[in-house]
């Protein structure tokens, strides 16, 4: 049987060390925490409304994807469209992408498609399923589509967070994930103080993403192709 999980398993590291490395320099970066107050809730509130508006982005982030013991190091590129969206998983020195994709859904067809390194193509009717059913592990794709921008998904799924003195989220947990929010871009920044670093852990699978550019995208008078035919 062919080992999809080869090229990124070529690229594991030791993630004792990683983890001892991150609390290192988290505690060398620790500041006395200020105090949530009213102005915090008030701040929180506003921010729901502007990020629920954001449903179009590209996004280029490294991440680390912890799974059973083992360290997968890989670029994340993610467009989306409003309700289309392209998730590519890619491991460093050519050694393969991962593409997982929305498509139009007609009749029967399945909503999702992955594309694998040789080429091979998987559907399905949701994108952590098809990840889960292909690779053995999944990324909480739908779930993202929220956390990514700061919000818990709305209900009815529960949830309960703890808030920054900035009212932004320091951390969620909804589905049994945790999501913890380690640092925010700038919010003069173009990614207009939008999430810059995560940390998410499921049972055995955890995630630690730096985001490198974040780009909030104008809903677009033309949709953008995410998926061209080509002769």
């Amino acid at each position: 049987m062919h080992d999809y999980l080869a090229p990124i398993r070529a690229l594991i590291i030791n993630p004792f060390s990683l983890l001892a490395t991150v609390l290192l320099l988290g505690a060398c970066s620790s500041l006395p925490e200020l105090p949530i107050t009213a102005e915090s809730r008030e701040a929180w509130a506003r921010h729901q409304t502007q990020l629920a508006q954001i449903d179009s982005w590209e996004i280029h982030a490294r991440s680390a994807i912890f799974v059973d013991q083992q360290v997968h190091q890989v670029g994340i590129n993610w467009q989306r469209e409003q309700d289309q969206f392209a998730f590519v998983i890619e491991a460093p020195f050519g050694q393969g992408i991962f593409r997982v994709e929305s498509t139009p859904r007609l009749g029967d067809l399945a909503s999702t498609r992955l594309t694998m390194p040789d080429g091979q193509v998987y559907f399905d009717n949701s994108a952590e399923s098809l990840i889960h059913r292909v690779l053995g592990w999944s990324i909480p794709v739908s779930r993202m589509e929220w956390w990514i921008k700061g919000l818990p998904k709305p209900p009815p799924a529960d949830y309960s967070f703890e808030l920054r003195h900035d009212g932004r989220l320091k951390s969620l947990q909804q589905d049994d994930w945790t999501v913890n929010y380690l640092e925010y871009f700038d919010p003069d920044s173009s990614a207009g103080g939008l999430p810059k670093k995560m940390y998410l852990k499921h049972q055995k699978l955890a995630l630690k993403i730096v985001i490198e550019r974040w780009y909030p995208l104008e809903t677009q008078a033309v949709p953008v192709v995410l998926f061209p035919e080509f002769d």
